[in-house]
């Protein structure tokens, strides 16, 4: 007796549909292979940074950095650049996403085609057939192959080992850089509305304080060094400090201390007691060094974080942010570290964790790096990055969430400034395209300012005399009049796109990214000097009875009085590469090199 086969349906009207959407969506994923092949071969070459056209105009401002015109057009086409290195980015996300989509509709169509079928004429054949079954297994199998090799050979070119915004530590050392390491390129929209349109805010209700310690008082802050730049947003209290050492031959250092782990945090300082953090690709570790006799007391690795990311999940970064670049805060009984994977900790001064947390994968194409802020018992933190960012208060003795105000911008370098208006302390946060004010208390919304849109955003917000002085990278330095939420002036000449500026008096004063000095009138914006220096300056200044302290990234301090043009006093040397911002206590300069921490004084 003979089996009859049954035969595809191929005449149907179903059979032709689903045969139709399994070739489209077979050649559409194709397509979309093809494209996305070709984005990643063009995204590979391109880099907005080394830029051959960029290098030759940077090349031609160091020998003439006056020229206005020239500074205009290498940041309009550092602008040009990134956003269409970025755009190539986005689009490699989105085609690994539309590619399985069409191959997954194709594999499903051709699998239904088997559903229709027919009874063949009945006439008998001695002749032998064709294992039909077999047959239909190997073309499944063939379609799936296909597939997982498009996949696969697609995912492979857009996932690249190496981000080509990298830069080595040779270049950093010599200063070869076209746009600077600043504030990732925001991909949210504008944000519409009025300045009295209020973000969602959730509140939560504490649980019991596990430390009902008083956390330290504001007269206690003033005495140490809790935070970046200090209590007074860079201003210090010390007196008689040096200004004159040599790092190399070791004159004038007091002693010099290896930091395990790299970080381009700057250090903190409570008492006696020195506290910063480092890490690599694994590893995370935050350190407590003696401030007198540079001994280190503890090395603690951040481990067993609840919901912390494995290291293949971890976020790549730039090697101008690295690992570690987030300032550590304390409240004066605890120390609180966060780290480019999201992970939050709180030790106690001896070492003993008492919480950590992860807040999610900081993804942004730089790096996470916004400092972290203590306000009375609350730890805020700023977490602008490339989708969901928020900003949020949390118990500093449990690490419990007291209040998270969703925030729809995206990714910001900028640490959180708190100022006191005279009428109320507020928040201050900066991202593109807006300047908010947020009460400290809740989270709740203030009030808002765009200016600046379309900009990269490091410098923390700056407070003086009723303005609020703001920066974003090639973009625009701009004041705002706190009361009136009016922008009184800005400029978009010259502006410190990296290191944080520093209000004198009258006088607003920054280092640029790509190497100089600039002073602004604080009232008027009008430029009162320039100077220029040999290398660009990532550390912030600090100022220090009656002078500025300002280190460029080749290691030299700039030491000069402030006033109506510039009065260098000494240009002492590390001998090592410097990034962070130094910190002052008493008679004494701390700071941290690329590997050493140094004390330099009595």
């Amino acid at each position: 007796m003979r089996v009859v086969d049954y035969e595809k349906s191929t005449t149907s009207m179903p059979y032709q549909l689903i045969k139709a959407a399994g070739m489209v969506s077979g050649v559409f994923a194709l397509v979309v292979c093809a494209l996305l092949i070709a984005n990643n071969l063009s995204l590979k070459k391109t880099d907005p940074i080394h830029s051959p056209a960029l290098q030759v105009l940077i090349e031609e401002l160091k020998t003439n950095p006056k020229d206005l015109a020239l500074r205009e057009e290498i940041r309009e086409l550092d602008q040009i650049s990134r956003r269409a290195f970025f755009t190539s980015a986005h689009f490699n996300r989105t085609a690994i996403y539309m590619l399985v989509g069409g191959l997954l509709i194709m594999v499903i169509s051709f699998k239904a085609l088997e559903s229709y079928k027919e009874l063949p004429p009945l006439p008998d054949s001695a002749d032998a057939k064709d294992d039909l079954v077999e047959t239909a297994n190997w073309a499944r199998k063939s379609v799936v192959s296909v597939g997982l090799v498009l996949v696969g050979f697609a995912m492979m070119i857009a996932l690249p080992w190496e981000s080509t915004l990298n830069l080595s530590d040779a270049e950093l050392v010599q200063g070869i850089d076209s746009a600077n390491q600043a504030a990732a390129q925001a991909e949210a929209a504008l944000v519409a509305g009025s300045a009295t349109t209020k973000a969602a805010t959730t509140v939560v209700k504490p649980k019991p304080v596990a430390d009902s310690r008083p956390v330290a008082t504001a007269e206690e802050r003033l005495k140490n060094w809790p935070g970046f730049m200090g209590p007074k947003a860079g201003i210090a209290e010390a007196k008689g400090l040096p200004t004159t050492w040599d790092g190399e031959k070791g004159e004038g250092i007091k002693w010099k201390t290896e930091i395990p782990l790299p970080g381009f945090n700057s250090p903190i300082i409570w008492g006696d007691k020195i506290f910063l953090s480092g890490a690599d690709e694994k590893t995370r570790e935050v350190y407590c060094v003696d401030a007198k006799s540079g001994e280190m007391l503890w090395t603690k690795k951040v481990e067993n974080i609840p919901g912390s990311p494995s290291d293949e999940e971890s976020p790549e970064v730039n090697d101008d942010t690295g690992f570690a670049a987030a300032t550590m805060t304390t409240d004066g009984l605890r120390v609180f570290a966060i780290f480019s994977n999201g992970d939050l900790v709180a030790f106690d001064f001896d070492g003993k964790q008492g919480w950590g947390k992860n807040l999610g994968i900081p993804e942004n194409p730089y790096g996470y790096s916004s400092s972290l802020v203590v306000y009375e018992n609350l730890l805020l933190i700023q977490y602008d990055i490339d989708e969901n960012s928020f900003v949020a208060g949390l118990d500093v003795a449990t690490g419990q969430k007291r209040w998270k105000t969703p925030r729809d911008f995206g990714p910001s370098w900028s640490t959180p400034a708190l100022i006191n208006t005279g009428e109320r302390d507020e928040l201050i946060l900066a991202a593109d395209p807006m300047v908010v004010s947020y009460d400290p208390k809740n989270g709740k919304e203030l009030w808002r300012v765009e200016c600046l849109e379309g900009g990269e955003i490091a410098p923390t917000p700056i407070y003086a005399n009723g303005l609020l002085y703001v920066a974003a990278d090639y973009i625009k330095v701009a004041a705002i009049d706190v009361k009136t939420h009016e922008v009184v002036w800005e400029t978009s000449d010259m502006i410190p796109g990296i290191a944080t500026p520093i209000v004198v008096g009258d006088y607003l004063i920054g280092g640029l990214g790509d190497g100089g000095m600039i002073c602004y009138n604080a009232k008027t914006g009008e430029e009162v000097w320039m100077e220029d220096t040999d290398d660009g300056f990532y550390a912030s200044p600090i100022l220090a009875d009656g002078k500025i302290y300002m280190a460029d990234r080749s290691g030299v301090m700039h030491i000069f009085e402030p006033g109506t043009e510039y009065k260098s006093l000494s240009k002492p040397a590390l001998g090592e590469v410097i990034v962070s911002t130094a910190a002052a206590m008493g008679d004494t300069l701390f700071i941290r090199g690329m590997n050493n921490l140094y004390r330099i004084g009595p």
